[in-house]
């Protein structure tokens, strides 16, 4: 047992200890012992485990969960825009530009001829059972309050005259603001306003930057309902998915949104109420008795963008470039109505207006994953993947030792049982001298260290006991 270098000419330079310990025990290979039991019920149990986590691993994990794929975030900016119905859906900001407003008396919820007037504005007319008010045009920008995130889209006005009390003083005040000539007034025609949704979505990490006007998106219809299903059933371009869809002819379904002549996305307050399942003139929830065109709606709009789709991975435009897509998707909050306050001084501070304002509240939440292939992200899932492996071949096991019918031989084969470790004390106490004369006895080889000699004494010992065991069970 020699170890044989060159080393500086010398063809044959013999190593066999390093530092006074033999180098076999320094530079030793540990590997883990098999046992290799020979049972074909067993073995095929283990590989038809692993035959379905590897299925597991490559076609839902890899294949259909593109669990290879680094994703992110989006970065997402908003700007959402009011405009009323115009003909031939022009801009309203130009010179030959005409509103396409409904005359009040083609409005079911304007007062109307034929109506009992009520005060304030309000009047109950035959062929509704919701209280009418007075109808009043506006346009987009007199109508909406646009943010980031969120529009407020103004239905109904409650507005007072007020003025302040002058018998206010430091004595006291019984009523600060005295109102005069309250009005009620429904916005007209307010489902036939649009709402334009420009947004553009980025992501540096993965070098992704587009707007909305460069990519596709879709307005989920997601319901059953009468009115999703005229929407669905109406829309020529309705598909059973975003990517990969069908024709679609009944809700639920995805539709295009209307695009301007730049190719910004556009919706009439029609179209989005209707994916909702909703209409204005009905009530806002059971027991309120009111319209939601009266008490207003919160909702909230999630934008969710995506460029990787199940089976498919990283989908590609016909460049090579990354395609990139987007959903609509409409929640109402149910039960929400929603109302602000403003206040405009006439003549700070003894006159002012102060309106109530209900209308539908519309906020923005972008959503999304954008993902590119990472061979990092590949390795990880795949050693990942191992431990299950690893779990499915330890639940083999443990099948084999405790539940299957032949588990004691299985059992008996899996598990390896040490010496009688309460024999080591009496070995320790003997001397070199005398555990040599044992190990003669026993007819084992004076080699190895002390501790290999006494372990070798109670393998020995234990092999013994095991032999003296078998012979009873054939005496008996």
């Amino acid at each position: 047992d020699s170890y044989y270098f060159v080393v500086m000419g010398c063809r044959h330079c013999r190593i066999q200890r390093l530092c006074g310990y033999d180098v076999d025990d320094i530079f030793t290979y540990d590997a883990t012992k098999i046992v290799r039991i020979r049972d074909a019920r067993l073995g095929l149990l283990q590989y038809a485990m692993m035959f379905c986590i590897a299925v597991y691993i490559v076609v839902f994990q890899l294949l259909e969960g593109n669990s290879y794929l680094k994703y992110r975030d989006p970065m997402v900016n908003v700007r959402m825009t009011l405009q009323q119905p115009t003909l031939n859906d022009c801009n309203p900001n130009e010179k030959n530009c005409s509103d396409r407003f409904i005359p009040f008396d083609q409005l079911p919820y304007c007062c109307a001829p034929g109506c009992s007037p009520k005060g304030e504005g309000a009047c109950q007319c035959p062929w509704r059972n919701f209280t009418n008010f007075e109808c009043q045009y506006v346009d987009g920008a007199g109508d909406a309050q646009a943010q980031p995130d969120h529009v407020i889209i103004d239905t109904f006005r409650h507005t007072y005259m007020q003025e302040r009390n002058a018998s206010c003083d430091a004595s006291g005040c019984s009523k600060l603001w005295l109102s005069q000539n309250a009005t009620k007034r429904f916005m007209a025609d307010i489902e036939d306003f649009t709402l334009l949704v420009d947004h553009s979505v980025q992501n540096e990490e993965l070098g992704i930057s587009r707007t909305s006007r460069e990519i596709n998106g879709w307005l989920f219809v997601n319901g059953t309902s009468p009115r999703h299903q005229q929407l669905c059933h109406n829309a020529t371009d309705a598909r059973t998915q975003p990517v990969f869809g069908t024709k679609a002819t009944q809700a639920p379904c995805y539709i295009r949104p209307n695009t301007t002549a730049d190719g910004s996305d556009f919706f009439t307050i029609r179209t989005l109420m209707m994916a909702m399942g909703l209409a204005l003139d009905e009530d806002s929830y059971p027991g309120s008795g009111h319209s939601l065109r009266y008490e207003g709606l919160t909702m909230t709009v999630q934008i969710d963008y995506f460029n990787t789709w199940p089976w498919r991975g990283v989908l590609r435009e016909d460049s090579g470039q990354s395609k990139i897509s987007y959903v609509y998707n409409l929640i109402p909050l149910p039960k929400n109505p929603y109302k602000v306050t403003e206040v405009i001084f006439l003549e700070y501070p003894m006159r002012r207006v102060k309106e109530d304002i209900h209308g539908i509240y519309l906020s923005v939440v972008p959503l999304g994953r954008l993902g590119i292939f990472d061979l990092q992200t590949l390795l990880l899932t795949l050693t990942t993947s191992l431990t299950l492996l690893a779990i499915g071949s330890t639940a083999v096991k443990y099948l084999a030792m405790y539940v299957l019918k032949q588990r004691q031989y299985y059992k008996e084969m899996l598990i390896q049982v040490s010496a009688d470790m309460s024999d080591v004390r009496d070995l320790e106490a003997l001397s070199n001298e005398q555990l040599e004369e044992v190990m003669r006895e026993r007819g084992l080889a004076l080699v190895g260290s002390r501790v290999q000699r006494i372990l070798a004494v109670l393998d020995a010992n234990a092999e013994a006991a095991d032999q003296g065991r078998a012979r009873l069970l054939e005496a008996g």
